[in-house]
């Protein structure tokens, strides 16, 4: 027996893993918003440096925002495609944890971004790592669609869902290079691309 066909062996129950994802999803959200510290001020009383202070941390106010829609989005679309397996192989639950890992290192890239605003490199790593969560996101999604789908929901999907699953990726890209010309481009690709994905697709007059 190949390795490949020891990976596909076992009917594993989804439930775990929908509660391993959901917990380290649940982490990865509180995570983010330790970055929010409180400002220091050399006048504690000072309403004006407060209000200059908070200012100055609108970048990480932004990249708080965007990131914490775009894992809600994987956490919503994740939950979509979990729902579309009638069981979990041992394949499926690796392809899974590599995609969690994905999901746990975006809080760093969103610091980056969030600390140094004005560095088109830390701008441009932050697509970079959303396009390859979204690869990882592509693959998991692909592999249930293909081999562990629920027979009577194959003919539910939308057809060339994979292929137009690829349009986020050269969203998030085209935001990583845009920010060697101009960070707030970049910013602006990086809020408007998880619109595009804000709720699974589905077939028109197919009741979800």
């Amino acid at each position: 027996m190949n390795v490949f066909a020891r990976f596909t062996r076992g009917e594993l129950r989804l439930t775990r893993i929908e509660a391993l994802s959901d917990g380290v999803f649940a982490i990865i959200l509180t995570l983010l918003v330790l970055e929010l510290k409180t400002p220091p001020l050399q006048e504690p009383r000072s309403a004006a440096e407060l209000a200059h202070r908070l200012l100055e941390l609108s970048p990480k106010y932004l990249s708080w925002l965007i990131s914490f829609i775009i894992l809600c989005k994987f956490w919503l679309n994740h939950h979509h495609i979990l729902n579309l397996a009638r069981h979990a192989d041992y394949a499926m639950v690796w392809l899974n944890a590599l995609f969690l890992m994905g999901q746990s290192f975006i809080p760093f890239p969103t610091a980056l971004m969030g600390e140094y605003p004005d560095n088109p490199l830390a701008v441009s790593v932050f697509g970079l790592v959303m396009a390859f969560n979204t690869v990882l996101f592509i693959i998991l999604h692909r592999y249930i669609l293909g081999r562990l789908i629920k027979p009577e929901l194959v003919h539910d999907q939308v057809p060339h869902i994979i292929r137009k699953s690829f349009v986020g990726v050269a969203s998030y890209l085209i935001g990583a290079g845009a920010a060697w010309l101009s960070v707030h481009a970049a910013f602006a690709a990086y809020f408007v691309t998880p619109l595009f994905f804000i709720v699974p697709p589905t077939r028109p007059g197919v009741p979800r």
